[in-house]
């Protein structure tokens, strides 16, 4: 009579099979919560490598994003500032340098404690004093070759497994498969326990049975389930996304630039027309209500005519059709297509609930205990799988798996 498969048996023959992976998965998670959270508990600069990584993509693609490093610690534009007197001064004077350039964007922002305009004519970024219309110094940008470097974006890529190729992610999302099925079993084995506890009177959340070793295991999964249901879901969602955003980059005709989907970093941008933009601006800042602003600029981006607010207070950016008012993000009819099959905007979202940030620092320590309960289930699973995987052994049972 063959030996029934029970929901025991699935859950340490997967387990065994998928120790090392969550251990190692667990481990370098952990490493990347560590490097950011040493970075934001240290209030590292706006500028710090790691902050720069961490924020990266979060307002959208290199093309739609327009806030800045430094828009985060930037003073707010006075209220007291007539802006669009301070729009039409800089236009004035950018028209006095290039009469019949193309404008790809105007706007204002604060530099240096004073109101700045900044007006991008061609390829060319001309720089004004904003109230008496004076040309100011443009610093030269410094080069760089691809993201920059630093800790966070070195731990992630061996997170996601990129260290060792793109096409790893499909492993991801295999491993993040299993650990779901493995959160459903555990959890499905300690609810039969604790109903049979339940019949004897023992209604105790948790109990010591089995060994040191295995009350801890259970223990801790059990307070971790929801944590690591959470962490197992995002990651998985994230690792299928990016996985499907590899496949559009090596379709026969897809276009890119620099290696990546040409929609997240082609100029959209056309021409402003300089007559309309009082309109797009007084829509822009009627839309924004009476939020405090750090920088707002016109421009067209893919056809629609945009207004975009850098916040004051916590620095955010928030982009407007400037026609209607209305809210426009980076995942819209009017964006092209980034490759990813759930749009960008989706895939910073599921990002932020990955990595817990979507909760503030409260919810990067529930990532960073789901973590490492991750690597302590491993651990402890791997043990207890030896340990008795070596019993059988003196028994004369061999076999590394059994049901």
């Amino acid at each position: 009579m063959a030996t029934p498969v029970t929901t025991r048996s699935w859950h340490r023959i997967l387990g065994s099979i998928i120790a090392l992976c969550l251990l190692y998965f667990g481990v370098t998670g952990t490493i990347v919560q560590g490097v950011d959270l040493r970075a934001l508990l240290s209030r590292a600069p706006a500028t710090d490598p790691d902050i720069k990584a961490i924020r990266e993509s979060i307002d959208g693609t290199a093309n739609f994003s327009v806030i800045e490093a430094p828009d985060y610690d930037a003073a707010i534009l006075p209220p007291t500032l007539d802006r669009q007197a301070a729009m039409a001064t800089t236009l004035n004077a950018a028209r006095m340098v290039a009469p019949s350039g193309p404008l790809k964007f105007v706007e204002l922002r604060m530099i240096d404690g004073k109101p700045v305009g900044q007006v991008m004519t061609g390829d060319t970024l001309l720089r004004f004093d904003a109230t008496t219309g004076a040309r100011l110094t443009v610093p030269a940008a410094p080069e760089r070759h691809g993201p920059e470097p630093s800790n966070h974006r070195s731990a992630k890529q061996w997170h996601r497994l990129q260290g060792l190729t793109d096409w790893a992610l499909w492993f991801n999302t295999l491993i993040g498969m299993a650990l779901g099925v493995m959160i459903v079993t555990g959890l499905i084995l300690y609810i039969q326990l604790y109903r049979a506890r339940a019949r004897l009177g023992r209604k105790g959340l948790f109990w010591s049975a089995g060994g040191v070793w295995k009350t801890l295991h259970r223990g801790v999964a059990l307070v971790a389930a929801v944590f690591l249901s959470v962490v197992a879901v995002s990651g998985t969602l994230l690792s299928i996304d990016s996985f499907a955003m590899q496949i559009y980059r090596a379709m026969p005709g897809a276009r890119l630039i620099h290696g990546f989907p040409a929609g997240m970093s082609e100029d959209l941008s056309s021409p402003l027309p300089d007559d309309r933009l009082p309109r797009l601006l007084a829509t822009t800042l009627t839309a924004n209500g009476n939020a405090p602003v750090r920088v707002v600029r016109l421009r067209y981006f893919a056809g629609m005519p945009q207004g975009v607010i850098i916040t004051g207070g916590a620095a955010r950016q928030r982009v407007y059709n400037a026609e209607t008012g209305k809210r426009v993000t980076a995942t819209g009819p009017s964006t092209p297509s980034t490759g990813f099959p759930f749009g960008w905007r989706e895939h910073e979202l599921m990002k932020q609930i990955h990595r817990g940030d979507i909760l503030g620092l409260p919810g990067r320590f529930m990532d960073l205990f789901a973590g490492l309960s991750l690597i302590f289930l491993s651990a402890s699973g791997l043990w207890m799988y030896v340990d008795l995987w070596k019993r059988r052994r003196v028994q004369g049972r061999t076999a590394p798996a059994w049901l």
